[in-house]
């Protein structure tokens, strides 16, 4: 099995959602209201946002409202949200775990991976000084766990560390542990088992970590295992 695929980029499945106004919600999350530009977002679906000015930062779609066409003042609440949609591609999106300042008016959302994040701490509980590991392929492999393809951005790891995944607002943050590491110690490929991934050395262009965590759905292409 190859488990290097550096260079080869996943097709991104395109939409745009330009915010037009914001809502805190009591206890915890934003609405933003707008319109899709492009595409389709999925109820679930994580997206960048993309401001006019400062960072910008990923954040996940909870639900979907938009009003009844059919009956008024009465709400639906669709699975996706569609340009082609009724009422022009006008849509609310519940967004968990963000505070209404986030966002303004202007600003766009767009999927995750499409863009890079201006600052990848911004995925994490708090500025991340141990390990950070961004994630460019996932593998699955029967009776053995998962292999998470990528790229070390800060620190090391070892055989035996326990890292975490989980860092979207409004997800639960879990870990698994490291069984083992391989390298890759130039562009054309790998070096086989190591005993540490680290920015330099033998997987400076990249490593394959394989975790003990059987179900591979729980990764992402584009974000990050850590240590804090």
């Amino acid at each position: 099995m190859k488990l290097f695929s550096f260079g080869k980029e996943k097709k991104q499945e395109g939409f745009v959602f330009q915010i037009d106004d914001v809502f805190a919600l009591k206890g915890d999350g934003v609405v933003v209201t707008g319109r899709v530009t492009e595409g389709v977002i999925r109820q679930g679906e994580r997206a960048v946002c993309v401001p006019g000015a400062g960072t910008s930062f990923l954040c996940a779609i909870e639900r979907m409202e938009q009003p009844d066409p059919r009956h008024q003042g009465q709400f639906l609440h669709p699975k996706e949200a569609r340009a082609d949609g009724p009422c022009g591609g006008h849509y609310a999106l519940m967004i968990p775990g963000r505070d209404k300042s986030d966002f303004r008016s202007g600003d766009r959302l767009v999927p995750a991976g499409s863009v890079p994040l201006d600052e990848p701490q911004l995925m994490i509980p708090r500025p991340c000084k141990g390990f950070l590991f961004q994630i460019q392929d996932i593998f699955s492999i029967r009776d053995v766990g998962t292999v998470v393809t990528g790229t070390v951005k800060n620190g090391s790891a070892g055989i035996g560390d326990i890292v975490s995944f989980g860092h979207v607002p409004g997800e639960t943050v879990f870990t698994c542990e490291i069984k083992s590491i391989d390298g890759k110690g130039s562009v054309d490929g790998g070096i086989g088992p190591v005993e540490r991934a680290a920015d330099d050395g033998s997987c400076r262009y990249g490593c394959a970590l394989t975790l003990d965590e059987p179900e591979s759905r729980r990764f992402r292409v584009g974000e990050y295992l850590f240590i804090l």
